[in-house]
Order: structure tokens, then sequence, then C-alpha cells
């Protein structure tokens, strides 16, 4: 008996292993694809269903407690997502005992609709750090192969993996089955290889040239201070004499990269103004208003002028300043649809969809990610550019300055924090298409999955306990 629940907590030891890996290194997503089989394996063979439950809870072990102590969150934040995610990842081997051997085909199925749907409740019951906190957040790392998302979201990334890994433990489990999972699988990678390849060969319609600049700048670390004269100079001026010198339309710097009040506000917008003027290139100035405690970004015309401003609408745990109400911001510059979101607001699709159906080219974002963050919110941000087919480009006033293209790749980036300060340059394509994501949002996804977990569910051609 031990030794059998041994096997247990190794398969749920190893899939949480194998499923955090990729949320540290991106490059090694793919091992999520094989983390489940061992389980789905133990379950087909044995039908038992309380060590799944042993094996459920090494599992949300293994994958929440590493990225626990890495990202050292406040301690409140530490212990919700501890024990929520735990609690996700037991029921997804709950949902793998019952639904996996229904059916060879049904069940894998199912399985991957029920991963999905977890994956959705997980970001919307306890959005702390919204899309951020995916299970499939790392697959952005390999942006080729979930093209896909801009119908499904990020979660259709679960789909396809947990389905793809039932047909293979049923492979595995059941030999006499392999005519049968032999045409689901190739089914299945046909589809994919049809969507991913009709959506990355789109031709855009046109390209903009974007420029992001950031440093180091907070109350632990800084590299220069921005506010003064030679800091202004070295971390503004120069990098946007250097961004228009190359053809830049558009110029971007970091989430509350400038602290400014009402008294010196005039001051600060005629700095601003002579570096839009001198250049002809618009300015997209993170700031914090201390004057309205607000966490703001506004767009300058070649004119010096302030077009529009916009305040942070999603604040992190904790966070000071009030909130802002979600009105979203854009500007046309060149023909392109240009909008804006501060940071943490690129995690919520609330915001991001909305850019989608306008169709805007780029959206422009602002950011500052503490060391432990950078890498996670990165990753997360690149699935965004993919769902909604926007390009991409932030400045950070700590962390990593980007652009990333509707496609989902990196075309530029700077970690300031291992780089320094400067600046980095791409032309973002155009497409001008809206996505059924963008439209629709989770709900076909929704719907489809909830149908096939029913489906599964009613199928007695086996029975799993």
């Amino acid at each position: 008996m031990k030794a059998n629940l041994h096997r247990y907590r190794l398969a749920g030891l190893a899939g949480g292993l194998l499923l955090v890996a990729g949320q540290f290194w991106g490059s090694v997503c793919i091992l999520q694809a094989f983390a489940l089989v061992p389980l789905m394996v133990l379950i087909l063979r044995e039908r038992r269903f309380l060590p799944v439950l042993l094996s459920g809870f090494y599992m949300g072990l293994a994958y929440a407690l590493p990225q626990m102590i890495y990202l050292c969150m406040p301690l409140p934040v530490t212990v919700i997502l501890l024990l929520w995610m735990m609690i996700l990842l037991l029921a997804l081997c709950v949902s793998i005992a019952f639904l996996l051997p229904k059916h060879p085909i049904a069940g894998p199925l199912a399985i991957g609709a029920a991963w999905l749907l977890l994956d959705w409740v997980n970001y919307t019951v306890v959005p702390i750090w919204g899309l951020a906190q995916s299970f499939a957040r790392s697959w952005s790392a390999v942006p080729l192969a979930i093209q896909f998302i801009s119908i499904t979201g990020i979660s259709g990334v679960l789909f396809v993996i947990a389905s793809a890994q039932g047909l293979a433990a049923h492979w595995i489990a059941r030999p006499e089955q392999h005519k049968t999972l032999k045409i689901a699988a190739t089914a299945l990678l046909l589809v994919l290889v049809v969507i991913n390849s009709a959506i990355w060969l789109e031709k855009p319609a046109d390209t903009l040239r974007v420029a992001a600049a950031g440093w180091v700048f907070s109350d632990k670390e800084a590299e220069i201070d921005p506010h003064s004269e030679s800091g202004f100079e070295t971390l503004f001026a120069a990098p946007a004499r250097e961004a228009a010198s190359k053809g830049a339309q558009v110029f971007n710097t970091g989430e509350m990269g400038f602290y400014i009040a009402g008294h010196d506000r005039a001051e600060w917008l005629e700095r601003f103004g002579k570096v839009a003027r001198a250049n002809n290139l618009w300015l997209v100035v993170g700031y914090f208003n201390l004057s309205l405690d607000a966490n703001r970004v506004f767009f300058m015309n070649p004119e010096g002028k302030i077009v529009c401003e916009y305040t942070k609408t999603y604040k992190t745990p904790f966070e000071p300043g009030i909130k802002g109400n979600g009105d979203l911001q854009t500007v046309e510059i060149d023909g392109v649809t240009v909008g804006v979101l501060i940071c943490h607001d690129d995690n919520y699709s609330q915001l991001t969809r909305r850019y989608g159906r306008m169709k805007a080219g780029v959206v422009l974002c602002p950011t500052m990610d503490w060391r432990t963050v950078n890498t996670p919110h990165l990753q997360a941000v690149r699935a965004r550019a993919i769902e909604c087919n926007v390009g991409i480009a932030r400045g950070g006033a700590c962390g990593t300055s980007a652009v990333i293209n509707p496609r989902g790749q990196m075309l530029a980036k700077r970690n300031h924090y291992t780089q320094g300060h400067g600046l980095v340059i791409a032309d973002i394509p155009i497409r001008n298409r809206q996505t059924l994501f963008a439209r629709f949002g989770h709900i076909p996804a929704i719907i489809v999955s909830i149908l096939l977990v029913a489906t599964a569910m009613t199928t007695k051609n086996l029975t799993p306990f």
C-alpha cells in the first residue's frame, strides 16, 4: 500500500515541478505538456480515488511553493495564492480521476475543458495578478505554437496540452485503442497547425516605429535621478533624440518615471514640450500626479501639447493612489490607432479586449516591475498581444523595456536591472483585424468546455470507479 501511495506522491511532485518550470524559464514551458501523464496513467490502470487526492496535494505544493518563495510578495498575498493554487490543482486531479476513464476521446477532451474552466476561475475569482496567474503564462515563449489563443484566450493552451496528455495516457494504458487515439491525435494536431499557420502568415497593413526607454528608479535603488537636470537629459531627452534620429514616431517611458505636483506641473510640461517640439515626436510619459494622488500617463503631441491623460485602472495589492475608472484613451499617429495602459492593467482582458475591438494597432504600457516579478509580467504581456492582435511597447521605470509585435514576438528588449538605462526601438506591424477573443472574450471557450465536460459525464462506455 505504501509503495502504491509513493507512486501517487511522486506523480504529483513531478507534475507540479514540470508545470512550474516554465514559469521561471519560459523556454522550458514544453515540460507542461508531460506533467499530467504519470498521474493519468496511474488513474487509468488502478482506478483509485483517495490516492488521487494525495497526488493533487503534492502537485499543488510543488507548483505553488517555489513561485511564492521566489516572488517575495507580501505575506497575505503569498498565503492566499499558495492556498488558491493548491486548491485548483487538487480540483484538476479530481477532475482527471472522474473524467479521463470515461472514454478514450471524450475523456481527454473533457480534461482539457476542465483545466480551461479552472484556469478561468483562477484569474476571475481571485484576480490578484489577473491573467498573469494563468497556468499557461509561460507558453508565450513559443508564440508560433499558440496563435490560436486569439480565438480561445490564453487558457486555450491548457485545453490543448491536457487533451493531448489524456490521449497519450490512454495510448500507454490501453494499447487496444491505438487506432482511435491516433486518429484523434492527428486531427487535433492538424487543426492546430492550420489555425496557427493562417494567423502567423497574415500580412500586416502598415508599420509604426515605436521607441521605449527605461531606467531603474525606486525608493531602494536608482541609477540616476530623472528629476535632476542631468538625469532628465540622460534618461529622457537624450534617448528621445536618439529615437527621433532613428525614425521613431512615438517615444514611451516607464510607469511613475516622474513625480509631478500641481505647483511645478507647468514647468515640467514645458520641459517635455521642448523635447517633443525639438524632435517632432509623440511622447507617452508615465508619472505620478502628487496633487491628485494618481498614477497617470499622458499623450503629448509633437507640438508639445497634452492631448489626453489616463489613470491606472487596476492596482497591485497595497499600491497607493486612487483607482482609475477604465476610461481608455487613444490617439491617431500616422493613421494608426494607439492606446495606452499602465503596468498591471495589461493583465486584465476587460481592458485589453477593448483595444482589440477598436482595432488599435499599438498599445503603449509604461511599466514598473520589481526584480522577481519582471520575468512573469513580461511573459504575460506577450500573450495579450496575440489575444488581441495588437503591438505592445512598454517603457520600464524598473524592469524591462520591450517592443512586442501582434504575433507575441519580442522585437526588442532591455532589462534595466542587468543592462542599465537605455532605449529599445522597433517597427511594429499593424494588422487592423479584430480577433474572436477580442470580440467575444472567454464566453465561447467556456460554453464549449462545459459541453465537453457534460458529454463526458454522461458517457457510459466506461466508469471511473
